[in-house]
């Protein structure tokens, strides 16, 4: 087996030094083709953490990196391969517990099992419960839209019901986002007590 096909060594070695610059190993990507193995490692930051990855930290990880693969034939073998760090990406999919972490804060359109679509800020996970702020967004002229009456603002949906889920760009996130995340997780942190005690 080549160090291509069992990626322990470098998934090890990535983690160690990614962790040395505050970020974490996403995933591991190997395209091979007629040409030169290319490997990318995806890092973000620690789940919590908000923000974004800061890429100069990912070009000194990389830098980094790419000399320990270029010094230890154990990391990727002997042959050339062009090795890439690079951040998930807007277009990234929320699957995982984490992603959703991370995305506090953002903005996200997701989908549940029963077809409903949802445009809402992801404020907090409280257990397997995503919590979130219904966001109708503005119109062709740039003015705040509302929900439609009876429509209720705050959701909690079960993350297993969640079907699709990604964050949108966004321009002009609102001013108090800081204080909607804190009374999320506050309020999360509140039940959660009251769950335990019960």
């Amino acid at each position: 087996m080549s160090a291509l096909d069992d990626q322990t060594i470098l998934r090890e070695t990535a983690t160690r030094v990614l962790d040395t610059h505050g970020l974490v190993l996403e995933d591991v990507e190997i395209r091979g083709g007629g040409g030169m193995p290319q490997v990318r490692l995806i890092v973000d930051l620690p789940e919590d953490q908000l923000g974004s990855v800061d890429l100069e930290t990912v070009a000194e990880a990389s830098r980094e990196l790419s000399e320990l693969v270029d010094a230890d034939d154990a990391l990727l073998g002997s042959a050339p391969v062009l090795l890439e760090v690079t951040t998930p990406g807007v277009d990234r999919v929320l699957s995982a517990p984490r992603h959703f972490r991370r995305s506090r804060g953002r903005l996200v359109s997701l989908t549940t099992e029963d077809g409903t679509t949802y445009r809402a800020r992801m404020l907090a996970l409280e257990g397997d419960l995503l919590l979130l702020r219904q966001e109708p967004g503005r119109d062709d002229r740039g003015r705040p839209r509302k929900l439609p009456e009876g429509t209720v603002e705050q959701l909690r949906i079960p993350l297993a019901d969640v079907t699709t889920a990604k964050v949108e760009i966004e321009f002009d996130p609102p001013a108090d986002l800081a204080q909607l995340i804190a009374d999320a997780e506050t309020s999360a942190t509140n039940r959660t007590a009251v769950t335990k005690e019960s």
